[in-house]
């Protein structure tokens, strides 16, 4: 299964979870990235959760961070394991890589 696959439940409907949605502060003139855009800098797990990801990305010298959720499978580590080998990689790219 590729990343870009992997899915969450959301009001109802099945969505897909990647890419995350990032979140930051913007000013008038800043460039928006679109959620494909940017390197991935970090991955923080969260123990409480089983399907949670605390992400951050660079875009435009600016850092903004995400969540990522989904429902199994995959598994936490499985999911953790690949973006923090990808670390430095493109968001884009990483959306087809098998988890």
């Amino acid at each position: 299964m590729k990343i870009h696959e992997v899915t969450r439940r959301a009001g109802g409907r099945t969505a897909p979870a990647w890419p995350p949605r990032w979140i930051g502060h913007f000013e008038a003139g800043d460039t928006l990235p679109m959620p494909d855009d940017g390197v991935l800098a970090s991955v923080m797990s969260d123990e409480n959760t089983a399907t949670l990801l605390r992400l951050t990305m660079r875009f435009d010298a600016r850092e903004h961070t995400g969540i990522l959720r989904w429902d199994t499978p995959p598994t936490l580590l499985a999911v953790e394991s690949l973006l923090r080998a990808n670390l430095g990689r493109e968001i884009r790219s990483i959306g087809a890589l098998d988890v």
